[in-house]
């Protein structure tokens, strides 16, 4: 049976003087009293170390060596404890990839929805893509790889491969074996073909892409029948996905009567193709893979922007930095990382890109034109450059392109061991929207699929005709979030597909709403929110998980709102208290103990003057104690009063604004 209460005999912690509670499980508790009586002493410091101690103490012995050990609280006796929850006014989430819809786990639902609903557009044309049929990705394969078109010296061999694994952990010895025991021979891993029959050893905790290679053929319109059987096989191992990775051959080869041409890494990654039963754009002629929760996962390989690794932003040189002098010439050097003088060899590379753009590269830095500045520090792209080096026996020309002098000095910051060496390349650093994703987080494909909404919902939000992707959704405030849910043109077998996951998207926003977060964007980060803001989403998430039986702990979870959203607060620690759980909130606000159903009051003072229960039990039995200063201004009976006279300001000096590089002599 169920214990009625939580007791705890003679708790010594800190500054509490042996305190004796009998405390009633599953209601509303407010600790209150002044700061340092030791209401947190008891709470957190007790009630939740005590509590976690002994979830602890439950795991088995393997397990506990990797969480440490736990001191026991000081006190002779604790019982009626339940898994007890702390939520406190900490900022303690760092993160940069921790954001209010993550922590909410709104994240996760959003990318399910996506998945089951999203309408997939090209990434090159931004049109509707469709499902393609076998023999359209034949006539796909056959129309894009055509005997001879690749360099006109030879046919083309491809490889039909179906993929198994998509940058995921693991030794795959079971794959493997299933894939002999099937009558597989090959396997692409990692890039480069091998024989399922040998010894392969991969890295368990390296990500690795597999895929199995179903046939190698020659492509030509004779072969169509073989290539149709081999596309249908793919199809059926890959999950509706294969992948065309073809390299130029002598047509000799095929009759044994010449050896294999080499295709450049080059050439290969332009001979490479993917093709997909359920989603290809006609007109472009590229086919995507299916659609998956992990194709919209800033965290996963398979959907984070590989630019900036799915953080949306980027470290990077500021020009504006670098250049602290524009009055000096690029020799001088007047790009400060640089150092030194430049020397004849470098000189001789950046007189190319002077004598291809056109430009008199002796002029100071401040009057050249700016395309001669975006060439020295962008570089000249494909261009190709004429360097001439001078020596004593004439002079050596040779070709090449030029990159910039920012990505050389980004190979530096690269390449850097030493902390203080970063530090310094850093100082001309500043973080800014990455240039592939524009601080979306997301890959080309999964910022092409957006969710089908009506004119009504597209034009209050985003105002894109074709509706919003994951990182234009998560851009929104919960509030507008929320709103666009109920705005979504779904098709009958929509709705029902989406049904569970809307149901959950909206009940996990209303609890945001419900502790007056509906100004907060999906996206905002974790560092940027304030302690009672984290804290609130942290309620928002516990409420929305549906425990029962839990004891929760809340530090001051009032500090901040305007009583319009105090009492949404309340209404959702009511609805926590009501789903079979106790709460016992640290509290000094008036309306949060007059809602509480039992009220301790500590003190009578701080330090080594508190430590003690002054009073228990519910509001009314608090204002009545004598002894409880809480009370007693509760009640009237004693106030502060309002100065009749304040002390005039006196007239100081104030702050005075100075140049950010060089301070002001007095």
């Amino acid at each position: 049976m169920e214990p009625a209460t939580i007791d705890i005999k003679n708790a010594r912690v800190h500054n509490l003087r042996e305190v004796c509670l009998s405390l009633p499980r599953n209601k509303l508790i407010v600790f209150t009293g002044v700061s340092g009586s030791g209401k947190s002493s008891l709470a957190f410091d007790t009630f939740y170390a005590e509590g976690q101690r002994r979830y602890i103490e439950s795991l088995s012995s393997y397990a506990r060596q990797f969480m440490g050990q736990m001191q026991k609280p000081d006190c002779d006796l604790i019982s009626g404890l339940s898994p007890a929850v702390a939520i406190q006014q900490k900022t303690t989430g760092w993160n940069p990839r921790s954001t209010v819809a993550t922590i909410t786990a709104i994240h996760d639902f959003l990318r399910v929805l996506f998945a089951r609903i999203g309408a997939q557009h090209c990434t090159q044309c931004g049109r509707p893509i469709s499902a393609q049929s076998r023999e359209q990705i034949v006539a796909g394969i056959l129309d894009s790889f055509a005997p001879g078109s690749a360099d006109g010296r030879g046919g083309i061999r491809a490889l039909i491969l179906a993929p198994q694994a998509r940058a995921q952990k693991g030794e795959f010895r079971d794959l493997f074996e299933d894939l002999v025991r099937a009558g597989y021979v090959r396997a692409r891993v990692d890039g480069r073909v091998v024989m399922l029959t040998d010894d392969l050893a991969l890295e368990k905790n390296r990500r690795h892409d597999i895929e199995v290679v179903v046939d190698r053929l020659v492509l030509a319109p004779e072969n169509r029948s073989r290539i149709a059987e081999a596309v249908e096989n793919a199809l059926r191992i890959g999950k509706g996905s294969l992948i065309v990775a073809v390299e130029a051959v002598d047509a000799a080869e095929e009759t044994g009567t010449s050896p294999k041409r080499t295709a450049t890494k080059r050439e290969s990654a332009a001979r490479e193709k993917v093709f997909s039963s359920s989603s290809a754009c006609t007109r472009c002629g590229i086919s995507f893979e299916p659609l998956s929760p992990q194709l919209f996962s800033f965290n996963s390989p398979t959907g984070m922007c590989m630019k900036c690794d799915g953080l949306g932003e980027l470290l990077d040189f500021d020009p504006e930095l670098l250049v602290p002098d524009p009055s000096k010439n690029f020799y001088a050097p007047c790009i400060e990382p640089m150092r030194t003088k430049v020397g004849k060899w470098r000189r001789h590379v950046y007189e190319a890109v002077a004598r291809a753009v056109g430009f008199d590269i002796n002029l100071p830095w401040k009057k050249l034109p700016a395309k001669a500045r975006e060439a020295l520090l962008y570089g000249t792209g494909d261009r190709h450059l004429t360097f001439e080096w001078k020596w004593s026996g004439g002079v050596w020309k040779h070709g090449g392109t030029f990159d910039g002098v920012l990505e050389e000095l980004r190979e530096k910051h690269r390449k850097a061991k030493a902390t203080f060496i970063r530090d310094y390349y850093e100082k001309y650093m500043r973080r800014g929207p990455c240039p592939d994703c524009a601080g979306a987080r997301l890959n080309a494909q999964a910022r092409a699929v957006r969710l089908p909404v009506s004119n009504k919902a597209r034009a209050a939000a985003t105002g894109n005709a074709k509706g919003p992707n994951l990182a234009e959704f998560c851009g929104l405030s919960v509030a507008q979030a929320r709103a666009m849910l109920d705005g979504l043109a779904l098709s009958p077998v929509q709705k029902i597909v989406s049904e569970e996951v809307l149901k959950e998207l909206r009940t996990r926003m209303d609890f945001l709403l419900n502790v007056g977060l509906d100004y907060l964007s999906l996206d905002r980060t974790a560092p940027t929110l304030s302690g009672g803001e984290l804290q609130r989403i942290r309620l928002a998430g516990q409420i929305g998980s549906g425990l029962a039986g839990v004891l929760y702990i809340l530090d001051e979870p009032s500090i901040g709102l305007h009583h319009r959203d105090n009492q949404k607060l309340l209404a959702s620690l009511l609805a926590l208290r009501d789903m079979g759980n106790t709460v016992i909130v640290v509290e000094h606000d008036e309306d949060t103990m007059r809602a509480a159903d039992y009220v301790v009051d500590f003190g009578p003072g701080p330090g080594i003057r508190g430590g003690h229960v002054v009073a228990e039990g519910d509001f009314d039995a608090v204002l009545d104690c004598d002894k409880s200063l809480t009370g007693q201004y509760l009640s009237g009976k004693r106030v502060i009063e309002v100065p009749k006279q304040r002390r005039p300001v006196e007239k100081r000096p104030g702050l005075r604004p100075q140049s950010r590089r060089k301070a002001r002599k007095p």
